[in-house]
């Protein structure tokens, strides 16, 4: 039996991006809830991710959208406004 755990897979800030469905700067931002995903440094520039944060985030990011368009919220048909000339 081994001591070492599974290594987890790292990915850059563009795969983030394409999984989240967001752009690559938006994730280098912190936006898109991405704030909350450990980054891990590799030099001055490059900065990685954790693969498996970034799947957890997206299926929480789809259960949340999924929860407010089953209780109405979200997109609503707008009232045509009524003008009196």
């Amino acid at each position: 039996m081994s001591l070492m755990t599974k290594r987890k897979t790292r990915i850059d800030a563009k795969q983030v991006a394409e999984i989240i469905g967001c752009s690559r700067k938006t994730v280098l931002n912190g936006g898109a809830g991405t704030s909350e995903l450990t980054r891990i440094r590799n030099g001055v520039k490059l900065v990685r991710f954790i693969l498996e944060e970034v799947e957890a985030l997206a299926e929480k990011q789809e259960r949340l959208a999924k929860r407010r368009s089953n209780n109405g919220v979200g997109y609503q048909k707008s009232q045509p406004s009524s003008v009196t000339l």
